[in-house]
C-alpha cells in the first residue's frame, strides 16, 4: 500500500514515536520529534517494527515530559 518508504513530517506538537521489533517486543527504540522533524522508515525500519506516537501520559522521552498539544502530521 505505501510501498518501500515511509516518510512523515511532524507539525505543531512535540511527540515522542516509539518503534517496536515485531518478533522481538524488547527491542525498542523512541524519537523524539520537534515539530518541523521530518523521519523516513525504510529498510527493516519500515518493515521489521511497528510504530506509534506515544499518549500524552505515556509522552516522557528518557526523564523528559514531552506534554503533547495539537498534532499534525
Amino acid at each position: 500500500f505505501c510501498g518501500s518508504t515511509i516518510a512523515g513530517l511532524s507539525l505543531l506538537s512535540p511527540s515522542v514515536m516509539r518503534l517496536v521489533h515485531t518478533q522481538e517486543p524488547g527491542e525498542w527504540l523512541e524519537l523524539l520529534l520537534e515539530p518541523g522533524s521530518l523521519y523516513i522508515l525504510r529498510g527493516s525500519a519500515r518493515y521489521d517494527f511497528s510504530h506509534e506516537i506515544l499518549r500524552d501520559e505515556e509522552s516522557f522521552f528518557g526523564e523528559r515530559r514531552v506534554p503533547r498539544g495539537r498534532r499534525i502530521s
